[in-house]
């Protein structure tokens, strides 16, 4: 199936934060008059409540961008969520780490790097041998995957 470019959204209040994805044709109205054009993007529209999201599946791809899948705590993926090239699922994940904040957190949490903010944390990459070999020594261009946990220090809910 190919992606339907939309619009994601985080929402925060006092008790929870959700994310949200719309679909472009529902944003701008582009849809048309017809009530069942709107409701089959309306059956692509997601409000995510962030409480139930155990793990952000991250796969960074060099040519297109990363896509993220959120898994809930009852074993069900969420529909991929594709970001383009030139940092965009950086950004995503640094405004959901900010959001989580200070109740929920990141694991593992992202990065601070003097002269260019929040960047992925280094992984370290098994080599054949067995010995280890710093993420920073590979190239930039590198397809990379991530798995980060949402965790809430202070609950007792371990998954």
């Amino acid at each position: 199936m190919e992606a339907i470019p939309g619009y994601l959204s985080l929402h925060q209040t006092a008790d929870i934060m959700a994310l949200k994805w719309t679909p472009n044709q529902l944003m701008n109205g582009s849809v048309g008059d017809l009530d069942y054009e709107k409701s089959v993007y309306w059956d692509y529209a997601m409000t995510i409540r962030l409480e139930e999201i155990v793990y952000l599946h991250c796969h960074q791809q060099v040519d297109s961008g990363g896509t993220v899948v959120l898994v809930s705590q009852d074993g069900i993926q969420r529909p991929p969520l594709r970001f383009p090239r030139g940092g965009h699922l950086l950004q995503f994940l640094s405004c959901l780490e900010n959001g989580l904040l200070p109740h929920g957190q990141l694991d593992p949490p992202l990065w601070s790097q003097r002269g260019k903010g929040k960047v992925f944390p280094r992984l370290r990459k098994r080599s054949p041998q067995g010995s280890s070999e710093s993420a920073s020594d590979k190239e930039d261009d590198e397809a990379t995957d991530y798995v980060f946990r949402i965790i809430y220090p202070g609950t007792q809910a371990e998954f």
